[in-house]
């Protein structure tokens, strides 16, 4: 333990010891500076491997809203041009295959539309004019045809049918619901009878046709599912899409993998027996195989997702990457479809792979970044790629790489270089320390602006949510690092059981333990952060949001350790948060069932049992639409404490959900955030 110690101080001090003196004069990271950082996002390399289009992000504070422009840029160029030529810019753009266009989604009107730009003529036309809009579009392997995905109703065959049904809805005399099955509401919004479903249209315009008139269900599953739930396959005559069936969905986890045939017919089970989530399909180029991710066990949504190939002539299923111990992420067929390359969370990194698809091997190709949403050319010869990546002091950029072991990933975009460059940011340096039952753990640390050897520093706690999640080594655009060390703090992300990214063991073990071996992992790794000589131990907070938030409501029944605690979205009562949830599946195989199944782990588990030791000063964040962890978690939270005559504070937000996304009301939680913080930590 001396020697890991050690190798932390050494670590940190060298890095802060060799920062340039010109670096120290730079300014720390503030919430108006951070939210101007231009975001690059959603890049799509041509089929020839020439060009790049990307989304570029904007944030526009005074009008509290965000923009999305098109920009393409030339695979080996520093400069790009804007594609977009309206107010409301574009998104989510795909090549044709024949590399002459792109197809967009552009919300002109106030309701989002497939579009498509020509490159040699640069003129854009629309393609769909649909009362429920249109989003997550993909080109069939001809160009023929699109593919997009709509909210309407399921029994409606047309869009006047849509447009009737709306303006009756609209209508009614009352707002009342009447509600006959979970999940009435979910994340952050309500059921309203709308499904997304599946939609195909001549790419040259025409009367879109939905592939699931009739189904009562959603295609892809909402709130997270996009464009890479469903493809084409490479004769067009098919589409598979992931959905989730029946009026179980609240407590089980079962999304399948679906075939609909464009011509029209029947949907099919791909998946059929699979018990766990089921999901991202995508064919291989020569139509052979269904490739998707699956979890094994049904009812838990952090099993080890898995790739999967099923041969469509035999129907046989089989795992490709049977031996790699990590959850695989996006993934895509490598040109000519003998190999895949993927994304996988090891190690506080993304990283990237390239799979054998004949034996499952495993090479770990890139390692060093932090790569994300990638995207692969279809040229012949050395394999070309697009990705973005970040680090906690890099803001995300584009990069382009040639993979034939000669070249590095190239930086194609440089959206936020200037500003950086006058920015006081230091890297995040990994640090490790034995966590209970003498298991290895590990985080980042992060030294405060302009740090100077000798002074001794206050120190702030992250804690992840999930609670299977990780902090990596990236811009978070939310809990972001370098906002927390602004103010003059060392930062210390912890990652302990529970995380993902240190094989499976170590994420299945903080289920039925939310407050055990994970909270002896912790506080092991703030031991090993408050010995360290630039910080003081007397002047520590912690902070964390969700699960985070829990914990942090857990460890004020159980250590007076801290001087300040921010509680983000944190559960109080397990049991009240149990009946008011909407995904029952996590609390239920979490905490080992319903409450009243297994209340012995809901009520041994609830900070609620503890608050009688609250006394730590706490502010408490809650959104009104957070159906996840429900507002009157954040709301008891608060009343115990006031109740108990603890220093607190409660940051409502009535129109923000589980995560604060609006740039006013991010510029609130920052300020709020940081004044708690510095009330109680600063000398």
């Amino acid at each position: 333990m001396k020697r890991l110690i050690l190798f932390v101080l050494f670590a940190a001090l060298t890095a802060a010891a060799t920062t340039p003196a010109a670096a120290q004069q730079r300014l720390p990271l503030d919430v108006r500076t951070f939210l101007s950082l231009d975001r690059p996002t959603e890049p799509a390399i041509s089929p020839d491997g020439r060009w790049v289009v990307y989304t570029v992000v904007t944030t526009d504070v005074n009008a509290n809203r965000r923009r999305q422009d098109l920009w393409l840029q030339p695979f080996d160029s520093a400069a790009g041009r804007k594609i977009s030529v309206d107010s409301i810019g574009g998104r989510s753009a795909k090549w044709s295959p024949d590399g002459r266009q792109i197809a967009y989604v552009n919300s002109r009107g106030g309701t989002p539309q497939l579009w498509v730009y020509d490159v040699a003529t640069r003129r854009h036309r629309p393609v769909t004019s649909l009362s429920t809009g249109a989003d997550g579009v993909l080109w069939s392997p001809s160009g023929r045809m699109l593919a997009f995905v709509s909210e309407v109703y399921p029994d409606c065959a047309d869009d006047a049918c849509n447009r009737r049904r709306a303006a009756e809805d609209e209508a009614r005399p009352s707002r009342a619901r009447v509600i006959d099955h979970l999940l009435y509401r979910h994340w952050n919004a309500w059921e309203d009878g709308l499904r997304s479903h599946l939609f195909v249209v001549p790419a040259a315009g025409g009367t879109p046709r939905d592939l699931l008139v009739g189904k009562d269900y959603d295609a892809p599953v909402p709130p997270f599912g996009g464009s890479a739930d469903y493809a084409w396959s490479p004769d067009e005559r098919e589409m598979a899409f992931t959905t989730k069936v029946g009026n179980d969905q609240a407590w089980h986890t079962n999304n399948d993998v679906y075939t609909v045939p464009v011509a029209g017919g029947e949907p099919v089970n791909a998946t059929a027996g699979m018990m766990g989530a089921d999901q991202t399909p995508l064919y291989s180029p020569d139509g052979r195989y269904l490739a998707f991710l699956s979890l094994e066990r049904a009812g838990f949504e952090a099993d080890r997702a898995r790739l999967m190939v099923r041969d469509r002539q035999s129907g046989q299923v089989r795992e490709v990457t049977r031996n790699w111990d990590y959850p695989i992420g996006e993934y895509a067929w490598a040109p000519g479809g003998h190999d895949f390359f993927a994304q996988a969370d090891k190690r506080q990194r993304n990283i990237l792979l390239h799979i054998v698809f004949e034996t499952g091997e495993v090479h770990q190709i890139l390692t060093d970044m932090n790569p994300g949403q990638i995207t692969v050319a279809a040229t012949t010869g050395a394999p070309t790629l697009a990705f973005v990546s970040d680090a906690a002091n890099k803001p995300a950029e584009v990069f382009t790489w040639v993979v034939d072991g000669r070249q590095a990933p190239r930086q194609l975009t440089h959206l936020t270089d200037a500003r950086v460059a006058n920015l006081a940011m230091n890297p995040a340096r990994e640090f490790g320390w034995m966590g209970a039952a003498g298991d290895s753990m590990f985080g980042y640390l992060l030294m405060p602006p302009n740090f100077e050897p000798g002074r001794r520093y206050p120190t702030v706690i992250l804690i992840h949510g999930g609670p299977q999640g990780v902090w990596l080594d990236n811009f978070h655009g939310r809990w972001n690092y370098q906002m927390f060390a602004a103010p003059g703090y060392v930062v210390a992300m912890l990652n302990p059981r529970g995380s993902t990214g240190f094989g499976q063991r170590i994420t299945d073990e903080i289920s039925r333990d939310w407050g055990g071996r994970v909270y002896e992992d912790l506080m092991r790794g703030v031991d090993v952060v408050a010995a360290l000589p630039y910080v003081d131990s007397s002047r520590m907070g912690a902070a964390g949001g969700s699960y985070g938030g829990y914990m942090v409501n857990w460890i004020n029944g159980h250590t007076n350790r801290f001087k300040a605690l921010v509680s983000h979205a944190g559960d109080f009562d397990l049991v009240s948060s149990y009946g008011a949830t909407e995904e029952l599946w996590f609390p239920e195989w979490d905490l080992g069932g319903p409450p009243w199944v297994n209340i012995t782990d809901y009520e041994k588990w609830s900070p609620s049992r503890f608050a009688h030791n609250w006394r730590t000063p706490t502010l408490v964040i809650h959104g009104a639409l957070d159906f996840r962890v429900p507002e009157t978690e954040g709301m008891q939270t608060f009343t115990a404490l006031q109740r108990q005559g603890v220093p607190s504070r409660f940051l409502y937000f009535p129109d923000e959900g589980h995560w604060i996304g609006r740039p006013q009301n991010q510029i609130v939680w920052w300020n709020t955030v940081q004044e708690w913080l510095g009330r109680y930590l600063r000398p």
